[in-house]
């Protein structure tokens, strides 16, 4: 091999290493830029299975027919905090405007001022309807934070209809005693589902 060979072997030799050098450097940055994106979302991941969830429903009150509770809950695997409650529509300029036997003062007050810290589990309830009184729908929005400052907002369009227009069955009339001891035993049999379901 000639000096002339030795030189071109050495250029060739040395673009191949530069190559192989960038090529390096360019699967260390994808590398980088996956194990960034894998720890993303391991962390996001992590935050949906430990965060609060707060959640607002309507439900009927069992032991009251026709009336109707407003319900927040807390679902979530941690505390909420520094919870804010808004409801639409929205109390009047001067809540003692409204009457004493007006469901809706006592849930405007009650959610007036921020709750600084709800733990998981915590129900608060209040009788948003008594008897047959008309209720219409609500909005209620929830802002809070989790335990690590991670802002949070729910929106929860509560709509009378989906839980006033239930259906259910009640046991037909008899004097027979056979019949009206399996009445017994369908009817406790229907609490124990609800209480398990509650």
């Amino acid at each position: 091999m000639s000096e002339t060979d030795w030189i071109a072997f050495g250029s060739i030799a040395g673009a191949v290493t530069a190559v192989a050098t960038a090529l390096m450097a360019v699967a260390v940055i994808i590398t980088a830029f996956i194990a960034g994106h894998t720890l993303k979302a391991t962390r996001e991941d992590s935050r949906a299975k430990t965060r609060p969830i707060m959640v607002a429903e309507l439900r009927r009150e069992l032991l009251s027919e026709g009336t109707t509770l407003i319900v927040l809950k807390n679902l979530g695997a941690s505390i909420a905090k520094n919870v804010n409650v808004g409801i639409e529509p929205p109390p009047p300029d001067d809540l003692d405007e409204l009457p004493d036997d007006n469901m809706m003062k006592w849930i405007y007050e009650r959610y007036a001022t921020p709750i600084t810290t709800w733990a998981p589990g915590w129900t608060l309830s209040n009788v948003i309807r008594a008897g047959y009184d008309t209720l219409r729908p609500i909005t209620v929005t929830v802002v809070y934070e989790g335990p690590d400052g991670t802002q949070y907002e729910d929106m929860y369009y509560l709509h009378p209809d989906h839980i006033l227009k239930e259906t259910e069955s009640n046991p037909s009339q008899t004097t027979e005693l056979v019949k009206l001891e399996q009445q017994k035993i369908k009817t406790l049999r229907a609490l124990v589902r609800t209480i398990r379901s509650n």
